[in-house]
């Protein structure tokens, strides 16, 4: 999934009818990225039948640089003054280049086991996509408050992956997956402080379980939003989200934690 994906759903939005409320922006549109100050992540992989058991902070063994910028686009498009769509897409990445201080054993997709020795240079990578598209529900709104409820789809692509210049068998470790549509649930509270200036809270939930792997990402933001122009707005927030990956076989149990906190900074076009 791809910004691409993102806008040609905007483009679609846009040729809707008309909202309702003349006092309501009917369609919103904001870009902007995370300024990482916390990250957090734990890689465990385990096989009962193949005696292999490991688990390391990528952060510290792999020299992933924790001070990463998150790309994030979202948009809204109200088709009523109480009726909507809402999309998003985000990109998280790591990335790092490290000689390891110990073997690290890696279970391959075949079920041979790859040992990675010490002192090995080992070049890493993580990114996985979130596209999302929700029904939002303003089930309240007066002229200073706005709730929110929503409920919708999500598509998510993520790989792992460890490139070593020396293993027993010359394989390249990884880890990927690509899913199909699964369920998103959302919160949203906005609050008017003046015409031009407003504060909000976002929280989305989504859930994942397909084939062997089974997980959940969650997204909290709590932000303000000022307007600078008619239609055009700025605004910063504290963010943090997470995502955790469970994937069981009969061969083995990977395990894939991962946690980033930073400020959100954003630019909005509202028409």
């Amino acid at each position: 999934m791809t910004p691409r994906l993102f806008i040609y759903m905007a483009m679609i939005l846009l040729g809707m009818g008309n909202a309702h409320a003349q006092n309501i922006d009917k369609f919103k549109i904001s870009a902007g990225g995370y300024s990482v100050f916390k990250y957090d992540a734990s890689i465990s992989l385990t096989s009962p039948s193949a005696g292999l058991g490991v688990a390391f902070s990528p952060e510290d063994t792999l020299g992933w640089d924790g001070e990463q910028t998150v790309v994030r686009l979202d948009g809204r498009y109200r088709f009523t003054d109480k009726h909507g769509l809402s999309m998003s897409w985000y990109r998280i990445s790591a990335n790092g280049e490290r000689s390891i201080q110990k073997d690290i054993e890696w279970l391959g997709r075949d079920g041979n086991v790859i040992t990675i020795p010490l002192g090995a240079g080992v070049t890493s990578a993580m990114e996985y996509d979130i596209v999302k598209l929700a029904y939002q529900w303003s089930f309240y709104h007066n002229e200073k408050v706005e709730l929110s409820i929503g409920g919708g789809i999500h598509f998510t692509d993520i790989a792992i992956k460890l490139t070593a210049s020396a293993t027993n068998t010359g394989e390249t470790a990884s880890r990927a997956a690509s899913l199909v549509p699964l369920p998103v649930v959302s919160f949203r509270l906005g609050y008017d402080v003046t015409p031009k200036m407003k504060w909000y809270l976002q929280t989305e939930l989504f859930a994942l379980s397909i084939d062997d792997w089974d997980g959940t990402y969650t997204d909290l933001q709590l932000g303000m939003e000022y307007r600078l122009l008619q239609k055009l707005g700025v605004g910063v927030g504290l963010g943090s989200n997470s995502l955790r990956l469970l994937e069981e076989t009969d061969k083995s149990r990977f395990n894939y934690d991962n946690r980033i906190t930073g400020v959100h900074f954003f630019v909005s076009g509202n028409f």
